[in-house]
C-alpha cells in the first residue's frame, strides 16, 4: 500500500507539473481566432513542436502588439528627424475693423505748427476690411536639443526591438514546454494504460484459475482491487492530457473546439538525453539575455536623454522667412490691383537660456538618479540571473542522472516482472511478488519519462535565460 501512495503521489506530481509549464496561466487567457463552423467535420491540425512555435508567432497578439510598438517608435523617429526640415506653411487673415482708430495731430493747439492743417477732432486711420496671405516657412540652424533627440528616438527603437524580440524568445519557451507537457502528459497514460492491461491479463488468468480451484480467493481478491486502483490514475491522466492541449491552444490562439494531432512523442527526446552533457557555468553567456539587454538599453536610453537636458543649457538659432500680400479698403472689391501689395521678410532669431529657477539643473539631477538606480537594478538583475542559470544547469545534470538510473531501473523491472509471472504461472511466486513486479515497472516508467520531460524543459529554460530562440520566424 506504501508503494502504491507513492506511486499515485509521484503520477499527481506529474500530472500537476504538466499543467504549471509556465509562469503565467495560459488557461486564463482567451482564444482569438475564429471558431469552426458547427456541423462541419474539421481534420486536426497536425503539429510538430517546431510547427507549434511557428504557429503561435504568427497567432499571438503579445507578439503582434510588440512588433507594432516597434514601428510606432519608428514613426516617432521619423516625426523627430522631420524637425530639421524647413516647415512651410501657407498663412491667411481677413479682418473687418468695427470702429476706426482716431489720431490727433494738434489740430486744435494754437501754438502747434500743424494747427489748422487738421480737424481739431482728429481723424481715422485704417480700413475696414484687411487681408492677408502668404507664405510662412521656418527652420533650425542651430537646435542642440533636437539634435540630442535624435539619439534618444534611436535608442527607443532599438528598446523597442529588444522587447519585440523578448517576447518572442518568451513565448517560444512557453510553447516548447507546454507541447512537452502534453508529451509527458501522454506518456503517462500509455504506462498507465500498459500497467492496467497487465493486471487485467493477470487478473483474467487468475479467474479462470480460482474457477478451476487452483489458486486462492485472496489471490482473485487482491488483483481486483489491483485492477481497480489503477483506474483512478487513468482517468486523471487522460484528463492531464485533455488539460495539458487545452493549454497549448490558448498559446496558439486556438479556439478550445479546434481539434490538435500532436505528431511527436516523448521517446523521440531520449536520444538528447542520452548524449546530452550538461553545460559549465563558464559557457553558460548571459550576453544575448533579454533582461539585461533592455536594462543596458534603457540605460543608454537615459544617458541619451540626459544629454538632451544638458541641451537645454545651450542657445538656439532658427531662420525664419516669409511673403505675404496685403489688401486693404474701406469696400471689399479684390479685383483693385492698387489695394494689393507684396511684402517679405527674412529673420533670424537667437534664444539664449539664463535662468529659469534652477528647473533644468534639477532636471539633469533626476535624471542622473534614475540611471544610478538602473545600474543597481541591473547588477541585482545579473546575479539573480546567473543563480537562475546555475540551476538551471543543476536540473540538467539531475535530469541526466535520473534518465540513466530509470533507464537501467526500467530495464530490471520488466525482467523483473517477466520473472514474477513465471513464478507466479508455475506456483513459486505469490501474488504479492506479481504485484510489487508490475508496480516496481510502473514507477520505473514514470521515473523515466519524467527524467526525459524535466531535461528538456530545464533545456528550454537556459536556452531563454540566454536569449537563443531556436524558432525561423
Amino acid at each position: 500500500m506504501e508503494k502504491k501512495n507513492r506511486t499515485n503521489c509521484l503520477l499527481g506530481g506529474m500530472l500537476l507539473l504538466s499543467l504549471l509549464l509556465s509562469p503565467r496561466s495560459a488557461l486564463g487567457q482567451t482564444p482569438t481566432s475564429a471558431s469552426q463552423p458547427s456541423g462541419e467535420e474539421v481534420k486536426p491540425l497536425r503539429l510538430s513542436i517546431d510547427e507549434a512555435v511557428r504557429l503561435a508567432l504568427e497567432q499571438s497578439a503579445q507578439v503582434k502588439t510588440s512588433g507594432l510598438a516597434v514601428d510606432q517608435a519608428r514613426y516617432e523617429q521619423k516625426k523627430t528627424i522631420g524637425g530639421l526640415y524647413p516647415n512651410v506653411n501657407l498663412s491667411g487673415s481677413y479682418t473687418y475693423m468695427l470702429k476706426k482708430q482716431r489720431v490727433y495731430f494738434g489740430g486744435d493747439d494754437p501754438s502747434s505748427p500743424m494747427a489748422g492743417m487738421f480737424p481739431a477732432d482728429g481723424i481715422e486711420m485704417g480700413e475696414k476690411h484687411a487681408l492677408q496671405g502668404g507664405i510662412v516657412a521656418g527652420m533650425p540652424i542651430i537646435a542642440p536639443q533636437l539634435w540630442a533627440s535624435l539619439e534618444l528616438d534611436k535608442q527607443a527603437v532599438a528598446l523597442a526591438e529588444e522587447k519585440a524580440r523578448s517576447s518572442k524568445i518568451a513565448l517560444e519557451a512557453e510553447v516548447r514546454k507546454a507541447y512537452m507537457g502534453i508529451l509527458l502528459a501522454r506518456e503517462s497514460e500509455r504506462v498507465l494504460q500498459s500497467n492496467y492491461n497487465n493486471a487485467k491479463t493477470n487478473y483474467d488468468q487468475i479467474v479462470a484459475k480460482w474457477q478451476q480451484g487452483v489458486v486462492a480467493e485472496y489471490d482473485k481478491i487482491r488483483m481486483d482491487a489491483q485492477v481497480k486502483n489503477i483506474l483512478p490514475n487513468l482517468v486523471q491522466a487522460r484528463e492531464a492530457i485533455r488539460l495539458s492541449e487545452a493549454k497549448l491552444k490558448v498559446l496558439l490562439a486556438l479556439e478550445p473546439t479546434v481539434p490538435i494531432e500532436i505528431t511527436e512523442s516523448l521517446g523521440d527526446y531520449q536520444g538528447r538525453v542520452a548524449s546530452a552533457l550538461p553545460e559549465r557555468m563558464g559557457s553558460v553567456s548571459l550576453a544575448e539575455n533579454s533582461q539585461l539587454r533592455t536594462l543596458d538599453l534603457q540605460g543608454k536610453q537615459l544617458d541619451a536623454a540626459l544629454r538632451v537636458k544638458k541641451m537645454a543649457f545651450m542657445p538656439t538659432l532658427s531662420l525664419s522667412f516669409n511673403y505675404m500680400y496685403n489688401f486693404s479698403a474701406d469696400k471689399l472689391k479684390l479685383d483693385n490691383s492698387k489695394r494689393w501689395s507684396p511684402f517679405s521678410t527674412i529673420a533670424l532669431s537667437l534664444s539664449v537660456p539664463l535662468f529659469n529657477g534652477f528647473s533644468r539643473q534639477n532636471d539633469v539631477h533626476a535624471t542622473r538618479t534614475q540611471l544610478q538606480q538602473l545600474q543597481l537594478q541591473r547588477v541585482d538583475a545579473e546575479r539573480q540571473l546567473h543563480l537562475s542559470a546555475m540551476n538551471s544547469l543543476s536540473a540538467q545534470t539531475n535530469a541526466i542522472e535520473q534518465f540513466v538510473a530509470a533507464r537501467e531501473a526500467v530495464a530490471s523491472a520488466e525482467k523483473g516482472y517477466q520473472i514474477a509471472q513465471v513464478r507466479y504461472k508455475t506456483g513459486e511466486g505469490t501474488i504479492l511478488e506479481l504485484n510489487d513486479a508490475d508496480m516496481a515497472l510502473l514507477q520505473a516508467r514514470l521515473n523515466y519519462s519524467q527524467a526525459i520531460y524535466n531535461y528538456m524543459v530545464a533545456l528550454y529554460t537556459l536556452d531563454e535565460l540566454q536569449g537563443i530562440s531556436h524558432s525561423t520566424k
